[in-house]
């Protein structure tokens, strides 16, 4: 019992000094990639690649996003199921382990965490798809946007959602049926978006500003006798890269070079190293296209690689490029969302001020369409805020607007997105009324300055002045 305790306090003591969990780590003769019960009554993680004493309980720290739960993508907290208060997944696909956790203390960022999906349906080249195409190319492929930006992915069995409805019965893995070859439905309940269960094809030019990139199958083995290659385009930018993990076969023992499984990368076209075993690349930075090139012999596999990728400083892509933001002037006017009603684009941050009338200003949204998140998700990814004052009215996503109402101070509405996914986005016109036809607002006490100035709601108007959303 001494020795338990003195673990225990151990174990606190070095949690407080900020160790964080390793993945994955093995205990005994056993690999683990999330917080694990082995040997205990609780969820616990190694500080070690390899466990030598060093430990911890998990937390919501260590929750896993995003997660998936009965065929639904989580990047925060859910509510609901079993437990009364909120939860997540120690697992990228519930297996059961999971801790309680609370969102205003989880920070979810979902330029990271957001899982890349087919945006269906999508247009391209004029023409409007509903699933997944072969138009210009070989492969399978969807868009991530609304409207083609530039930003796509193969498709897969990966893209399935399991189980799903077809003709009355319920489905758990590709069926054959009405279709030689094997399917899969994207929806639960089957609605003609479909894709092909055939292996994804290995390599392919990734035109996205940033994302995860792993070697087929990943965390799994991957396959033998592969030969692919991924090329990130600098587009005038700089790409960098971080290996996360790195785990393949090792080389020849005699000469110590990689002759069996490696990963190479070139920058443009000179070549940064060949690498292999548990021995990856450390991080690369490069102004020139980077290609990742995987090639593996016809025995022994391990589970690969993962990497992030990202480009700063690219040139941009797409429609939607249009400066937005600004103080509004009139007394009455309109404006609408960079590339409307086509789309918006990707990484718009901007803030539109329209100042304080004692009549009072109506303002109204007859048009609004944003990315919308998944059920529990909030929105996370593309939005629209408006401030009534220092006050928060509300954020706003998916095609659910603002409700048109009556504003009296300072109106700041901000639109924000992220890095992939689009919309047709929104219009908003403001009026401001004449004080001989609209209703005087509620009397506000107000609030004297600690000098007995009366200069309080002065005060309070230089903060706004200052505020910077």
């Amino acid at each position: 019992m001494a020795q338990l305790f003195i673990f225990a306090v151990l174990a606190l003591a070095a949690s407080v000094r900020g160790q964080q969990c390793v993945f994955p780590f093995t205990y005994g003769s056993t690999t683990y990639y999330s917080c694990t019960t082995a040997a205990s009554t609780g969820f616990w993680c190694s500080f070690d690649a390899v466990y030598s004493g060093n430990w911890k309980y998990c937390d919501e720290q260590e929750c896993a996003f995003p997660f998936i739960y009965d065929g639904q993508t989580f990047t925060t907290c859910a509510a609901g199921g079993a437990l009364s208060s909120p939860w997540c997944s120690l697992d990228t696909v519930y297996q059961g382990n999971y801790v309680s956790c609370s969102d205003d203390v989880v920070i979810v960022n979902p330029l990271d965490d957001k899982p890349e999906a087919c945006h269906f349906p999508f247009e391209y080249q004029g023409q409007t798809y509903t699933t997944c195409t072969l138009e210009n190319s070989s492969e399978l492929w969807c868009s991530l946007d609304a409207v083609y930006d530039g930003n796509y992915k193969y498709c897969g069995e990966e893209d399935c959602v399991f189980p799903f409805s077809y003709n009355g019965e319920s489905y758990d893995e590709c069926v054959d049926q009405d279709n030689n070859g094997g399917w899969c439905s994207l929806d639960h309940v089957y609605q003609g978006n479909y894709v092909s269960c055939a292996v994804k094809p290995c390599g392919e030019t990734i035109n996205k500003d940033h994302g995860v990139l792993t070697s087929p199958n990943y965390p799994n083995n991957y396959d033998h006798d592969m030969d692919c290659s991924w090329t990130i385009p600098a587009r005038g930018g700089t790409v960098s890269l971080q290996f996360q993990d790195f785990v393949l076969e090792g080389g020849a023992a005699t000469f110590g070079s990689c002759t069996f499984d490696y990963v190479e990368v070139f920058a443009g076209d000179r070549n940064l190293g060949s690498w292999c075993g548990s021995y990856g690349p450390t991080n690369i930075t490069s102004n020139q296209d980077v290609t990742i090139h995987m090639f593996t012999d016809g025995s022994i596999a391990d589970r690969g690689f993962k990497l992030k990728y990202k480009v700063e400083g690219g040139t941009p892509f797409g429609p939607g490029l249009e400066e937005c933001g600004g103080m509004l002037h009139g007394q009455h006017g309109e404006v609408v969302s960079p590339g409307f009603p086509v789309a918006y684009h990707d990484n718009i941050d901007c803030t539109w001020y329209l100042g304080a009338k004692p009549s009072g200003m109506v303002l109204e949204f007859p048009d609004f369409d944003l990315e919308k998140p998944g059920e529990y998700q909030g929105c996370t990814y593309d939005f629209v805020e408006i401030y009534n004052g220092l006050n928060r009215v509300g954020r706003f996503c998916g095609s659910s607007p603002p409700p048109m109402d009556t504003y009296y101070e300072k109106v700041s509405i901000r639109f924000k997105t992220d890095q992939h996914t689009v919309a047709r986005g929104f219009r908003f016109n403001w009026t401001y009324l004449h004080s001989a036809t609209t209703p005087a607002p509620p009397m506000v006490p107000t609030t004297d300055s600690p000098d007995g100035s009366g200069e309080g709601s002065g005060a309070l108007d230089d903060v706004f002045d200052r505020f910077i959303l």
